[in-house]
């Protein structure tokens, strides 16, 4: 009798507890809901004067524009500056509207609105009028409207001050919401759980004591034939005294396609093989089987219910069973089908690689034959028509009229010319042949070893050279890529009045950025693409002497380096060039006096 009297108090203080939960539960989410209502109503007024401050901003610095633009037409006679006026009246228009319409829950900021708008006309009025006049006359009105300005600037002040002002009420009364809405919620949570956790474990308690053990025992035994048949890898056990599969999971089924009543029983394990593995198992693999009593590491060829075909690696023991001592044999095996095909492919790959790399040397060669035809065969006539034209010049000097030594000299700049592009196309052959072999310098010292001789014909340049830590990469190439990239530099800010060349190096993660600066001509980015081009040119040749072979050079070693190039720049404010080289095989420093 005591102990049903005690089970019965148990069941009804569990009943009560979780009763109290949940009503607690419900006035908590009702509270929650009502709070949550309060706060997004509240936060929507906090957006709503964010909102207002920030079309108050956007129509002062229109108004600000607008005036400039009459002005800068009253100044230039430019007619973008007049369309630009126009075009920011009607944008004031629309952001006045919009405010009207924001403000429209505060009479007061809509007073303050309403006498800033006349204002506003004021100044368009007079703004406008400055349009009509001849430049000259305009000249000496461009102030007249400052004052009227200054008194807009103060209206729109007040303005935003009202509205930082109610901004802060609301957020704090935000913030106070949010704050018992919080602690009302995170107080009834918790003594919701701890309801909840007490009817947990009492229910806890009366579920454990019913039968365990047989609970346990049977969980355990779903769980061992669920991973026996959905394991990755296929098993099947043989009797080996008449050969037959006794065992076999899904996986393996799954992937021959057969039923289970299709195999147990009926089939073999040779059976399931192709010919010509069956022949290799039967020959080879089942006597060092049964030697052995264990095979690991086979490929076997297995031919599925449809006829086709997939490899498995096999690993196989055999184990005597405890019963009746028959010997039986336990067979693991796992599809490697996906790994053949990648075998093969990896094969064709390496075959189709072979192939282009004896196009490539072939190709290498043929190179190699042009450079040796460009270097001399092309070069020998050009020597020719140089030494001819010397000759006419010294020899026959007197005889030539100041026209004719005017074309002799023409032709000597021109084949000049024609030598430096025939340098730079063997410089871009060369680039991409030969074997890349790197070692580790100082790139300080080189961009050093560069800017000296860059200086002997250029002393008006100034150059600034950051500390830069030691590389590994190809001496000569890279030296190449700072010849063109600095000299480049230097001859596009020639004309500045103080021309100088930044050099910046940035250590990211996976690379260094190194970075060459001028404050020169600079370049609209539109055309950015056709910068590493050979042979195309922003710049007539006229304005700036070059082959445009040299950034297509720096490109080129660059990206055979595994790095990559690229550049920014505004027309009239300078330009940037950077590139990158891999952190793979850098050193931190050499440790070089600086």
């Amino acid at each position: 009798m005591p102990i049903i009297h005690n089970t019965g108090l148990a069941k009804a203080s569990t009943g009560i507890f979780f009763l109290l939960a949940l009503l607690l539960s419900i006035g908590v989410a009702g509270f929650s809901y009502y709070s949550v209502r309060d706060f997004e109503e509240r936060a929507v007024w906090v957006q709503h004067t964010h909102t207002v401050l920030n079309v108050l901003e956007e129509a002062h610095s229109t108004l600000r524009d607008t005036i400039s633009s009459a002005r800068g037409y009253a100044l230039s006679g430019n007619d973008e500056y007049r369309g630009n006026f126009e075009a920011g009246v009607r944008e004031m228009n629309s952001l006045m509207h919009e405010l009207r319409r924001l403000m429209r829950d505060n009479p007061e900021q809509l007073q303050r609105l309403g006498q800033t708008e006349d204002m506003i006309a004021q100044r368009v009025l007079m703004a406008r009028k400055l349009l009509e006049l001849d430049p000259e006359t305009a000249q000496g009105q461009l102030l007249e409207g400052k004052p009227l300005s200054d008194d807009i600037r103060a209206r729109f002040a007040e303005m935003k001050g009202s509205e930082n002002a109610l901004l802060a009420t609301r957020s704090q009364e935000t913030a106070a919401s949010a704050d018992v809405t919080i602690l009302t919620v995170l107080g009834g949570s918790l003594l919701s759980v701890a309801l909840l956790v007490l009817v947990y474990s009492k229910l806890r308690r009366e579920m454990r004591r019913r039968d365990e053990a047989q609970q346990r025992a049977q969980a355990y035994a779903d769980e061992i034939e669920d991973l026996y048949n959905n394991a990755p890898c296929g098993y099947h056990s043989v009797d080996e005294t008449d050969k037959k599969i006794i065992k076999i999971n899904d996986t393996e089924l799954k992937w021959l396609g057969y039923t289970r009543e299709q195999v147990v029983g009926r089939l073999t394990h040779i059976d399931l093989l192709t010919p010509d593995s069956a022949e290799r198992y039967t020959r080879e693999l089942l006597p060092q089987f049964l030697l052995k009593r264990e095979i690991n590491g086979i490929d076997l060829d297995y031919r599925r219910a449809d006829g086709t075909q997939f490899t498995a690696l096999v690993n196989a023991t055999a184990i005597p069973n405890r019963d009746n001592g028959k010997l039986i044999s336990r067979t693991v095996m796992y599809d490697i089908s996906d790994r053949k095909r990648a075998e093969e492919e990896i094969e064709a790959l390496n075959a189709d690689l072979k192939r282009q790399a004896l196009h490539l040397h072939s190709v290498n060669k043929e190179l190699e034959s042009f450079s040796y035809s460009v270097s001399h065969d092309l070069r020998a006539p050009l020597r020719a028509i140089s030494g001819y034209a010397m000759i006419l010049e010294e020899d026959y000097a007197d005889a030539l009229e100041e026209k004719g030594r005017e074309q002799l000299q023409v032709i000597r700049r021109n084949v000049r010319k024609m030598d430096e592009l025939i340098n730079d196309l063997l410089k871009l052959a060369k680039s991409t042949t030969g074997e890349l072999t790197l070692e580790r310098f100082s790139m300080e010292d080189l961009v050093g070893q560069v800017i000296a001789g860059l200086r002997q014909e250029n002393p008006a340049v100034t150059f600034e050279v950051p500390p830069m830590d030691g590389v590994v990469a190809n001496r000569g190439l890279i030296t190449q890529v700072w010849e063109n990239l600095l000299s480049n530099a230097v001859k596009f800010s020639s004309k500045s009045e103080q021309p100088r060349v930044h050099v910046t190096m940035q250590v990211a993660e996976e690379e260094i950025i190194y970075g060459v600066h001028d404050n020169g001509v600079g370049f609209d980015m539109r055309y950015a693409h056709k910068l590493f081009g050979t042979f195309q040119r922003l710049h007539r040749q006229e304005e700036y002497a070059g082959t445009g072979i040299g950034l297509a050079l720096v490109q080129r070693i660059v990206i055979r380096h595994t790095g990559r190039v690229w550049a920014e720049s505004k027309p009239k404010e300078g330009a940037s060039f950077y590139f990158s080289l891999p952190r793979k095989g850098l050193t931190p420093s050499l440790n070089e006096p600086r």
